[in-house]
């Protein structure tokens, strides 16, 4: 007989976006995007408990990071608590309750996923929780029901990203053994940028740079390979520009990492973070070394996987 399980743990990491393409807008208002991303080794701890009088608490802890934004938004705007309520309709458990404590350590407003991490942490252990045989399908539904990046953080690891983020797949077939990870120097300037705003200023820009033909099949062949001067050649966002003009701080970062050593320099999904690409964790080190010392980095790792990886299991 199985073992009820009332509380689970789970290492939820973050992610780079590799490419990223902005194809044109949609009808819903959405834009249609697609995207090489990959998990990375700076994660979200996420622990929920269930609880059976219905009631559903959160509670969220920095470290090493500033959370106060979140403190003033109302649980009911958060990712995580709305990844509770996507599960309740997935598992049809519309009473159950539980109580979620998040460490986060991924800034927040940087374009590293960190509250979709949170919420596919939480979808993660809630599927264990309360049905552990709800098909991938349908849990990947209740993520892209949330929020554009989570269904790729489900899946982890290297995704291929499409839609506005609802297909997702993964770049490498199960069973196959992972290439060697990419060491990546990741810096913060110190503010957060609004997701919403960065599109919105992006209508007004030509389709045609915001996307490379091409780059996506590129960058897949590069990552599956292993090779990091070949990725190094395939990095692409098409919301740089836009960014750029609009928080031109962000470049003073990405010289800083091209000073230090860094092969390629590039933003992270729609910022403020950016990342340099680097040789190998040595060098990486190296960079982040070279950076001013009163500014958030983080030397980080591609992961083979995700929520459910190894190094970050599902712990009971």
């Amino acid at each position: 007989m199985r073992e009820t399980v009332h509380e689970v743990t789970v290492q939820a990491p973050g992610k780079v976006n590799l490419t990223l393409e902005i194809l044109g807008k949609r009808p819903d208002g959405y834009h249609e995007l697609r995207s090489i991303l990959m998990s990375v080794s700076v994660y979200e701890t996420v622990q929920v408990r269930t609880r059976a009088d219905g009631e559903v608490t959160l509670r969220t802890i920095g470290e090493g990071v500033d959370c106060s934004e979140l403190e003033r938004l109302p649980m009911e705007k958060q990712l995580a608590y709305r990844a509770v309520v996507a599960m309740r309709r997935a598992c049809n458990r519309p009473d159950a309750g539980c109580d979620i404590r998040i460490v986060k350590r991924i800034p927040i407003g940087a374009g590293m996923g960190g509250g979709s991490a949170d919420a596919a942490g939480v979808l993660c252990a809630l599927r264990a929780l309360w049905n552990p045989a709800l098909p991938e399908a349908d849990y990947l539904a209740a993520g892209a029901s949330i929020g554009s990046d989570i269904p790729a953080l489900q899946l982890g690891g290297a995704v291929r990203m499409e839609g506005r983020g609802e297909r997702v797949s993964r770049l490498l077939p199960p069973g196959t053994p992972s290439p060697k990870p990419f060491w990546l120097v990741v810096v913060h300037p110190g503010f957060p940028i609004s997701t919403r705003s960065v599109y919105e200023a992006v209508d007004a820009e030509d389709f045609c740079l915001t996307q490379k033909a091409g780059i996506c099949e590129n960058c897949t062949r590069s990552v599956c390979s292993g090779d990091v001067r070949a990725v190094a050649q395939s990095l692409f966002n098409g919301l740089q520009r836009t960014v750029s003009r609009l928080y031109p701080n962000t470049e003073y970062f990405e010289t800083a990492l091209g000073k230090g050593g860094a092969i390629v320099t590039l933003l992270s999904g729609s910022g403020s973070a950016v990342f340099g690409l680097a040789e190998n964790e040595e060098t990486a080190k190296q960079i982040q070394r070279s950076l001013p010392p009163n500014v958030w980095s983080n030397v980080v790792q591609t992961l083979p996987d995700g929520v459910m990886a190894a190094h970050g299991p599902l712990v009971p």
